[in-house]
């Protein structure tokens, strides 16, 4: 084998010149892979300046230590402002929002994979929405580390969606060394043994291949969950595999990354506060009562590839498919129509599923014929839900002596497949115009073009970075008759709009930093607004829900004194055409409306501190206010008043974490406060109760590895978790439901509980 060549002085100039004034995708994460003849190697190209607003990040080193029992979402809760709601494990959630940033629920955030969007286009956020609550996009092992950007940011940094910041989990990738790894872990919830987890898996790294330069990297997981509340369960499997290959002297790179997730699960549900009170915080509704099976997978794959064309001018290009598969059948048992202990059941049994008199829908289905009642006939309700994205998105960067030039773009064509069929077994057959309750198909085509420019003065001290982005959104929405809606219909319409953003960073003194960004980012209503106005009538309506769009401000000192880094910044989110929502149990339709303007601001403090070579801490904590700043009163009897808090915002985060390394032992420590909030009502509208109280959850991770003199096995580690160290009992989501209560007292709060304390191992063999 040859000795690799050493990149030319004029080469290594040309990187430094590089590596001053681009940003390439983290796939360039600081291995390199040197090609025989290599002459200038793309993925030694990395940032070095600060970016012009407010970002976070979850490193390496947190993600692979994280407990197994934690998923993709629930990683982040240490960034400042940020609130997990499902703490299930495998993903599953009872509700559509699955966590909240500054304020914003998870459908108003951009959420991407290697820079690329993994978002419902039609809903928002990557799982929950549509009750699409058992669904895996992305799974531990498959993601590196995670980077957020808060509120607007540069047009190549926003995605879609991202109103309140966008999230971007950097995929794992090979590295030019030969590894394989061998892991299993298991656990269980103290106050419940019979919940927890058993898991297993392998990954391969091939190491850079002496005859190409390719690297490949890829894992495998089985996993079985058995959730802390009762019946609830999920098992995955999940499937991983990246490559990267480096051509023309390593001058240019693809690379590839594919993601096949399945999982099998019994869904949790939000349950009654007088239920959970009267039989414990485990509580789920037994199985020959109500149940709610489901099926998903989950796949991507992304195609990469990026080159220095000249010293001037980089290329880079990602080609992208999503497809996510979800198909859930709801069980209520027809003699609890009346519903359980005083209180509806999840799934209501339906009086008029018998073929109507005047033909109109059209459904032929006779559940009194078949199974005695409309009630028997409807205890069965298969849900699916299909939706795919497929996209590229090109961009060149001109690298001038003062400035660097981006003009890219993006454009995602998405299709969605949504239905609905009753019966009284559990054998439900898929039939349209015989027991449909709908049959949707939505297409929608996202494109966008922006430039933006990186502007260096002062001898690099000010940095200035204006942009703008024009977007345009084509959606298609079209309903058959069913249950839900009497007449078949099709709406379409086009939204186009430009999100302007500028930033300046400047270094006032040696590792002291002052910035401020402004950014409009917009968020096109959801499928929703389309199809609530179908079937109504023989045309359908109008869709006069406008997007709504948020004018963000950054602005935020950093000071890093030795290896102490410390940070200090305001934002201010000024909403328009904000969106409100009510689901229609009666109709199964989500209502969508815009409810005026409102304003969310705060602050953030963090200090990352590096005490001794083995001691680390970091403390940060979030303010926010979110109040509305306008009067609404919907059709449904939803209102919100000129400076009333808008519900499911938590007052402040406050975060704490210790760190002891010392001879392969690990030991950390961490503490996440919540702050009070108040609920909403099930009409979307807050309700008039008192806040939800703090809670505070403490987790320990304790990790220890040695290594052997085996010739193939590198290094053992062990690994001890203890999630909610002081079992806090606490409720993450709480709303209050309007009317279907007990006599006397309609209106009821329901919840999803939290999970108790978790205790686990983990064992993990490295062969090389």
């Amino acid at each position: 084998m040859q000795p690799r060549p050493t990149p030319s002085r004029a080469t290594k100039i040309l990187l430094l010149s590089l590596s001053s004034t681009i940003a390439l995708t983290a796939a360039a994460h600081a291995q390199v892979v040197t090609p025989a003849s290599s002459a200038i190697d793309i993925k030694l190209i990395k940032k070095i300046e600060r970016a012009e607003r407010g970002t976070g990040s979850v490193s390496k080193e947190a993600v692979r230590n994280t407990s197994p029992v934690q998923s993709f979402q629930s990683v982040l809760k240490t960034v400042p402002g940020f609130t997990v709601r499902n703490t299930n494990p495998g993903n599953l959630t009872a509700g559509d929002t699955t966590f909240t940033y500054q304020g914003f629920n998870s459908d108003q955030v951009g959420m991407e994979f290697d820079g690329v969007p993994i978002i419902n286009a039609f809903r928002g956020g990557t799982n929950g929405q549509g009750s699409d609550h058992a669904l895996s996009p992305v799974a531990s092992g498959q993601f590196d580390s995670v980077v957020i950007y808060s509120g607007a940011n540069s047009p190549s940094e926003t995605g879609i969606n991202a109103l309140g910041g966008t999230i971007n989990y950097l995929p794992k990738l090979p590295t030019p060394q030969f590894y394989a790894t061998i892991s299993g872990h298991g656990g269980s919830y103290a106050s419940n043994p019979e919940g927890g987890l058993d898991n297993g898996g392998i990954s391969i790294n091939s190491g850079a291949l002496n005859s190409t330069g390719t690297e490949l990297y890829g894992n495998f997981y089985h996993t079985n969950y058995q959730s802390y509340l009762k019946h609830v369960f999920s098992i995955n499997n999940n499937a991983y595999l990246s490559a990267l290959q480096p051509y023309d002297e390593g001058r240019s790179q693809f690379s590839f990354i594919l993601i096949n997730n399945a999982e099998r699960a019994q869904q949790p549900e939000t349950i009654p506060l007088a239920l959970v009170q009267q039989y414990g915080s485990d509580f789920q509704y037994p199985l020959n009562i109500s149940n709610n099976r489901t099926t998903t997978k989950s796949f991507t794959t992304i195609v990469g590839w990026r080159s220095i064309i000249n010293q001037y001018v980089v290329a880079r290009a990602k080609l992208f498919y999503t497809q996510d598969n979800n198909d859930r059948t709801a069980y209520s048992n027809a003699a609890y129509v009346g519903g359980f202990g005083g209180y509806p059941l999840p799934t209501s049994l339906k009086s008029y599923a018998n073929p109507a008199p005047n033909g109109i829908p059209d459904n032929t289905y006779n559940p009194t014929a078949l199974f005695g009642s409309s009630y028997n006939g409807t205890q069965y309700q298969r849900y699916i839900d299909n939706f795919n994205n497929i996209g590229v998105t090109p961009s060149l960067s001109f690298l001038l002596p003062h400035n660097t030039i981006t003009v890219g773009g993006l454009y995602i064509h998405s299709q969605d497949h949504s239905a609905e069929y009753w019966y009284g077994a559990g054998n439900v057959p898929t039939t349209d115009g015989y027991n449909d309750a709908w049959d949707e198909h939505d297409l929608r085509n996202y494109a966008d073009i922006y430039i933006q420019d990186h502007i260096r003065l002062l001898n690099n001290k000010l940095s200035i970075t204006p942009g703008l982005k024009y977007y345009t959104v084509l959606t298609t929405s079209n309903d058959i008759s069913g249950y839900y809606y009497n007449y078949a219909g099709t709406v379409k319409n086009r939204f186009n709009y430009s999100e302007p953003s500028f930033g300046v960073s400047y270094e006032a003194l040696k590792n002291l930093d002052l910035y401020a960004h402004y950014g409009r980012v917009y968020k096109v209503p959801n499928i929703s607004a389309y199809y609530s106005v179908i079937g109504n009538a023989p045309t359908p309506g109008l869709e006069l829900v406008r997007p709504e769009y948020v004018d963000a401000i950054d602005t935020g000192v950093r000071y890093d004194i030795g290896k102490i880094k410390t940070t200090l910044a305001y934002f201010r989110r000024s909403f328009s055409n904000k969106f409100g929502y009510y689901y229609n149990n009666a109709t199964g339709q989500t209502i969508q409306y815009n409810v005026g303007t409102a304003l969310y601001q705060g602050a953030t403090a963090s200090i990352d501190a590096a005490l001794t070579p083995q001691l680390s801490v970091y403390v940060n904590y979030d303010y926010t206010s979110a109040k509305y700043t306008s009067n609404y009163l919907a059709n449904d009897g939803a209102s919100v008043y000129n400076g009333e808090l808008v519900g499911g915002v938590p007052l402040y985060n406050l975060n704490f974490g210790v760190q002891y390394k010392k001879s392969g032992l690990t030991t950390k420590l961490t503490d996440s406060l919540v702050g009070p909030w108040h609920m909403n009502t099930d009409l979307g509208s807050p309700a008039a109760l008192p806040a939800v109280h703090p809670y505070n959850i403490v987790d320990l991770n304790i990790g220890y590895s040695w290594k052997t003199r085996s010739p193939y096995v590198h290094k053992w580690t062990l690994n001890a978790y203890v999630d909610n160290l002081f079992d806090t009992n606490y409720n993450p989501y709480e709303y209050q439901q309007i009317g279907g209560g007990p006599k006397g007292s309609p209106n009821y709060i329901a919840v999803e509980t939290g999970a108790p304390v978790f205790i686990g191992l983990g064992l993990k063999l490295k062969l090389s």
